[in-house]
């Protein structure tokens, strides 16, 4: 773990400085929403050259339903955070923070499933969380595009559980207890989860909840394990969202940001975009 916080440069200690460095660097800062084509049913994506088709839902995103429906369409930054996840520059398994045996919870997964298509292979256990309104989709699209969970001859090496978890709503710790992942999460994986004000806390409290299962664990007398740690990826819209997030985000998270040099040319259209990492104070 040292050597992997060590080869992303320096922790981040000013929110305020990281967000104006960002901000000022990037000049292609979007001014739409940043979903890919939200009116289409269907997107067709290609991540190092494997092909995805997704399936969308126009009438769910446009939809009245209380608690908003913005994960009902495929965002530029699950594309950009899945394009990293399978880059040669990332380090998550140089470093060993990943590798075969490793449980990852994605938060706010939506409907595409790219993150899960991409790492679930790779680990053993990938574990998808959002709303309920959104896992039927989301389902199918791992399905249609994780073609070995379909193979029922083959015993699979690795599993993708698709589970319901409302920040503000669920208790956490009774979530991780209940699907045995109460010391077992490795990364918290995260993908434009914070768009206004009104989530950040929520956010930031249940990020923190699911790290410190692991160090609750630890105390416990288990095994001395790693540090969960959390990969953040966001589109750089609102300064000031991105700020307040940053600031309750380092009050109980050391921070740093995955330089441009890691995020490796793989990860095309890379501006306007931002990975940060934290590990639990």
């Amino acid at each position: 773990m040292d050597a992997f916080l060590a080869l992303l440069g320096p922790e981040i200690e000013d929110a305020s400085e990281e967000t104006f460095t960002l901000f000022s660097q990037s000049r292609s800062l979007s001014q739409d929403l940043g979903m890919l084509d939200p009116t289409a049913t269907s997107v067709d994506i290609t991540i190092n050259n494997r092909d995805f088709t997704i399936t969308q839902s126009p009438g769910l995103l446009q939809s009245n339903r209380e608690g908003g429906t913005t994960g009902a369409a495929v965002w530029r930054t699950s594309i950009f955070l899945a394009k990293w996840l399978e880059s040669t520059k990332c380090p998550l398994f140089q470093q060993r923070v990943l590798k075969k045996g490793s449980t990852v919870l994605e938060l706010g997964s939506g409907i595409s499933g790219l993150t899960a298509s991409v790492l679930a292979p790779k680990i053993t256990r990938f574990v998808a969380t959002d709303q309920a309104y959104a896992l039927k989709l989301l389902g199918q699209n791992i399905d249609s595009n994780v073609p070995t969970l379909r193979r029922k001859s083959a015993a699979p090496t690795y599993r993708i559980d698709i589970l319901p978890l409302d920040w503000e709503q669920d208790d956490v710790r009774s979530f991780l207890s209940s699907h045995e992942l109460s010391a077992d999460v490795d990364l918290v994986l995260a993908s434009d989860c914070i768009y206004n004000y009104a989530l950040i806390d929520s956010f930031v409290d249940v990020c923190a909840e699911i790290c410190q299962s692991r160090t609750h664990a630890d105390e416990g007398g288990g095994q001395e394990t790693a540090p969960t740690v959390c990969i953040i990826a966001q589109q750089l819209r609102q300064p000031d969202v991105f700020e307040q997030w940053l600031e309750e985000f380092m009050r109980k998270f050391r921070v740093w940001r995955v330089a441009e040099a890691l995020l490796g040319g793989e990860v095309e259209g890379g501006k306007g975009f931002c990975i940060h990492v934290g590990v639990l104070r």
